[in-house]
């Protein structure tokens, strides 16, 4: 029984530990979809973080308007966490 709770438990650790781990792409709301910014998590601190990068990199982005897994950008710019454009990038 011990065993079946310890397992239980380490699979309760890996599942929130891979959810907090996942990153997301955001798109923003003055960039009509061309520009998105990947980072680690999708928190308010991460939110801001992404529109931190693209203010940075692109002027006023807005807000930010959707969130995804991945972005495509066919004019490069997906930008990751810092601050490097491509025009693709999965998280």
């Amino acid at each position: 029984m011990k065993n079946v709770q310890k397992l239980i438990m380490a699979g309760v650790i890996l599942v929130a530990f891979g959810l907090t781990a996942e990153a997301k792409c955001f798109k923003f709301s003055n960039k009509g979809g061309d520009v998105g910014v990947c980072v680690s998590g999708d928190s308010t601190d991460s939110r801001k973080k992404a529109k931190k990068i693209c203010d940075q990199k692109e002027g006023n982005c807005g807000n930010v308007s959707s969130s995804m897994s991945r972005c495509h950008s066919n004019v490069g710019k997906c930008y990751d966490e810092n601050g490097n454009a491509s025009r693709d990038l999965s998280r």
